[in-house]
């Protein structure tokens, strides 16, 4: 359920299909749509849950009516999401003592996700980060045992007494549950953090995550297998889809981050750009396009006051593309950035902002450049096709090295 690391208020405030409910440790909470639907399904099973390995899970025997097992079941299921987000604020608090600014915690249909601008690449910081999530998981579920095994002991036979004793079983199962689950060595779990940390002490950062990565994108095979052989568990399969994608992105924001460490936007930008003027038509910008093949433009009128894309001409009617103007459908809002800024730097905002693009502007304001997602890629495939593989145990294995000129030819004798 768990697996990523992405002030009570009296309003709540809606972001990308996500609901704001909270702040907690100065984290702003949310809850996406999506969420909605697994803890209803949740609902329904710990209200039609019997028995497994010797502890009730569910509600199913108990003697109740129908309602009070849906209520049981609802206060189970509210309960036991409680303590995903505890899950999520345990790697939140150690991120956070470690300096990483945490942007929000979302809980989804997969479980929880914090948000973090960035994970600690020092290997002990993230073994700790990592673990913090499983171990609060692991001593929620140990303690929420101890206390079933207390209620128990007060021979009750209430419905009430006897209920609340299944809802600590049920949080208790699914809590060590949680916690084992997500100590598997595959990305986006804590268990692939984990590992790649151990393979840290031993490699590059970066070698490390292929190697981890690698391990994930088995074990998300095994999963499907396993999930098509056992009678197609289509959650099964879907929990490992999401696996195996999620690791690969772990692994490519990885090497573009190590890979663009000490570059800047000036050596990635390209510096001829192709502008457009506020008052040209719909229609002569798609020309444009067409001839130049890009997608998207600064538009400049004394200075930058805009940017267009090829998405935002899909808004036009066809039949009006000589009449609207650019400056009818382009952002006004535009996300700029300055040549000295670290290309890292850039990179985390595209991804934080959802753009593909960023217009390059100097101190004054006056545009020098543009820089897209495919031009950091291209700097990257650069300098990985320059690198020389590190030997582990030599001198500098751990550091980026690349390959050197050799040196000039001595001079003629004479």
């Amino acid at each position: 359920m768990s697996n990523n690391y992405i002030e009570t208020e009296p309003t709540f405030k809606a972001m990308n299909g996500s609901i704001r409910i909270g702040r907690i440790f100065g984290i702003p909470i949310y809850i996406n749509l999506s969420f909605l639907f697994i803890l209803l399904l949740f609902v329904w099973v710990f209200s039609q849950g019997d028995e497994i390995f010797g502890v009730r899970i569910g509600f199913l025997n108990l003697d109740a009516s129908a309602e009070v097992k849906y209520l049981f079941g609802g206060a189970t299921a509210v309960i036991f999401f409680a303590t995903i987000l505890a899950h999520e604020l345990a790697h939140s608090y150690v991120a956070i003592k470690y300096g990483v600014k945490i942007r929000h915690i979302t809980l989804m249909i997969f479980g929880g996700v914090a948000s973090m601008e960035e994970i600690p690449s020092k290997p002990g910081q993230e073994l700790r980060m990592a673990a913090a999530g499983p171990l609060t998981s692991l001593v929620i579920g140990i303690i929420s045992y101890l206390m079933m095994i207390v209620v128990g002991g007060l021979g009750s036979s209430s419905v009430g007494v006897e209920g609340i004793e299944i809802l600590l079983g049920i949080i208790g199962f699914y809590n060590i549950l949680l916690a084992g689950f997500n100590m598997l060595p595959a990305f986006p779990m804590d268990g692939g953090r984990v590992l790649r940390s151990f393979l840290s002490t031993r490699m590059s950062h970066v070698e490390a995550t292929k190697k981890a990565v690698a391990v994930a994108k088995v074990m998300a095979i095994a999963m499907v297998a396993f999930g098509i052989l056992v009678g197609f568990n289509p959650i099964l399969i879907i929990i490992a889809i999401f696996v195996y994608i999620m690791a690969k992105d772990e692994e490519r924001a990885t090497v573009i981050s190590a890979n663009l460490e000490g570059v800047t936007v000036r050596q990635v930008m390209t510096d001829a750009v192709q502008v457009v003027h506020p008052d040209t038509s719909v229609q002569q910008l798609m020309d444009v396009m067409l001839a130049t093949r890009m997608m998207g433009y600064p538009v400049v009128d004394n200075g930058l006051v805009g940017i267009v894309t090829l998405s935002d001409t899909k808004k036009v009617p066809k039949n009006e593309t000589h009449l609207r103007r650019v400056r009818d459908i382009m952002t006004v809002d535009v996300v700029t950035i300055t040549p000295e800024l670290p290309a890292t730097d850039a990179v985390k905002i595209m991804g934080q902002r959802s753009i593909s693009r960023l217009p390059v502007v100097d101190f004054s304001g006056r545009l020098v450049g543009i820089v897209t997602k495919k031009d950091f890629l291209k700097m990257v495939q650069i300098i990985e096709a320059r690198k020389v593989v590190p030997v582990w145990g030599q001198p500098g294995w751990d550091q980026f090295q690349y390959q050197q000129r050799p040196p000039p030819p001595p001079p003629p004798q004479v």
